[in-house]
C-alpha cells in the first residue's frame, strides 16, 4: 500500500500500513526502521516532538526566579530564557524517544513522527540539546553553575529513562514533572547577578509554590492518557486510581490546592499580599478540571489540555508580574506569549487532534 498524496512513505512502510498496525507493532516498527526524513523535515519534526508551547511555563518560571533574585533585563537574561526553552525541548524529545509503548496507544501520530525522523536520531538530538546547555552554562553563570545544570539534566533524563524512570511512579513522577518549572526557576534565581549569594525566604516560597502547582498540573495532564498508560503498564497519578473519574476528582482537588497555595505563603509572611490577585484564576482552573473530567473521548481531552496551557500561562504570568513588576517580567511574559501562539500558528506540536487517532504528517 502506498502513502496518500503529500504523505511520504518511511522506508518500506507506508502511511496507511503504519496506521493499520497494532500499538505493539507500531512500537516495533519505529525501533527497527531508520528514519528517512531530510534535514529540513527533521528540524521541523524535532520542534514538533520538542513541543515549544509546553516550554512556556518553564520560561516564565525562569523569569520569576531571575526577577525574584533582583535580576534585570540583560544579555544573560535572554541567554537564560533561551536555555530554559532548550531545556524543555530536550526533555520532550527524550520523552518521545522513551515512551513508544504509551504513545503508540495514546498518540500514534507522535510515534509516526518519530518513525520518520528516526528513533536513534531523536535520541541524539536530545543529547545535542543537553550538550548545548552544558556549553551555554559557562557564559551564562560560570563554572559555579555547572553542578546545578548537571543536576537538572540528570533529573530530566531520569524522568524518562531507566534505571530510575521517575515518571513511572504516582508521587515521584509528579515531583519530577514539576522539574520543568522549578529547574528553570533555580537557573534564574542562582544565575541572576548576586542571586546565588542572597536568596530570600520569598524566593524559596516561590519555589515551593511552583512544585505544588505544577504537580497539580501533572495530575491533569495525565488524565487524557489514562487508558493508554494503564494498558502500557505505566503507574501514573491517574492510573493508580480504579477509574478515570476517580483520577479526575483527585486532580481537581490537587488543582485547587495548587492554585491557592500562594495564599499560604502570604499568610506566613513569605509572599506579599499583592500576589493574592493571581488567585482569581482558580475559578477558571476548576472549570477546566470539570471539562477534563467530562472529556472521556481522548481527542476531546487533549483539546481541553491545550486550553489548560493557556490558563497555566496566564496564571503564572500573573504571579510573575504581581510579585516582581518590572521590565524583565514584562519581557519574559511577552516572549512567552509569542512562543505559545507562534508555535500554534506553525503547528509545532505533537499532541494535536490528528495525532490521537491516526498518524499525522506536518
Amino acid at each position: 500500500m502506498t502513502a496518500p498524496a503529500g504523505r511520504p512513505s518511511t522506508g518500506s512502510l507506508g502511511y496507511e500500513e503504519f496506521a493499520a498496525l497494532s500499538p505493539t507493532r507500531r512500537e516495533d516498527a519505529v525501533r527497527r526502521t531508520p528514519g528517512s526524513a531530510g534535514w529540513s523535515e527533521t528540524a521541523r519534526i524535532a520542534f514538533m516532538l520538542g513541543r515549544p508551547r509546553t516550554c512556556v511555563p518553564g520560561n516564565l518560571a525562569f523569569a520569576l526566579g531571575w526577577a525574584a533574585a533582583g535580576g534585570t533585563v540583560s544579555p544573560a537574561f535572554f541567554l537564560g530564557l533561551f536555555m530554559s526553552l532548550v531545556y524543555g525541548l530536550m526533555a520532550n524529545l527524550y520523552n518521545a524517544y522513551t515512551d513508544l509503548a504509551e504513545d503508540s496507544r495514546n498518540l500514534p501520530g507522535r510515534v509516526w513522527l518519530v518513525l520518520r525522523m528516526g528513533h536513534r536520531r531523536t535520541l541524539w538530538i536530545g543529547h545535542a540539546a543537553s550538550g548545548t546547555l552544558i556549553a551555554l552554562t559557562l557564559p551564562y553563570g560560570g563554572v559555579q553553575l555547572l553542578p546545578l545544570m548537571l543536576l537538572l539534566l540528570v533529573g530530566a533524563h531520569q524522568y524518562s529513562f531507566r534505571p530510575l524512570r521517575l515518571k513511572d511512579g504516582p508521587v515521584v513522577g509528579l515531583l519530577a514533572f514539576s522539574l520543568a518549572v522549578f529547574g528553570p526557576f533555580l537557573l534564574g534565581a542562582f544565575g541572576a547577578p548576586g542571586g546565588r549569594h542572597d536568596l530570600s525566604g520569598s524566593t524559596w516560597a516561590l519555589f515551593g509554590f511552583l512544585v505544588v502547582w505544577f504537580s497539580a498540573k501533572g495530575m491533569v495532564k495525565n488524565l487524557p492518557d489514562f487508558e493508554g498508560d494503564r494498558e502500557a503498564g505505566l503507574r501514573t497519578s491517574a492510573t493508580v486510581f480504579a477509574t478515570r473519574a476517580a483520577a479526575a476528582r483527585a486532580a481537581t482537588a490537587m488543582t485547587l490546592v495548587g492554585y491557592l497555595s500562594p495564599a499560604v505563603f502570604v499568610a506566613v509572611g513569605l509572599l506579599p499580599p499583592r500576589d493574592l490577585w493571581a488567585l482569581v484564576w482558580t475559578v477558571a482552573a476548576l472549570v477546566q478540571c470539570r471539562a477534563m473530567a467530562r472529556a472521556t473521548e481522548r481527542a476531546r481531552a487533549n483539546a481541553v489540555l491545550k486550553v489548560d496551557m493557556l490558563l497555566s500561562t496566564a496564571f503564572l504570568a500573573s504571579v510573575l508580574l504581581l510579585h516582581s513588576p518590572g521590565w524583565a517580567p514584562v519581557t519574559g511574559v511577552a516572549l512567552g506569549v509569542a512562543l505559545l501562539f507562534g508555535s500554534d500558528l506553525l503547528a509545532l506540536d505533537s499532541r494535536r487532534r490528528t495525532d490521537v487517532t491516526t498518524p499525522a504528517v506536518p
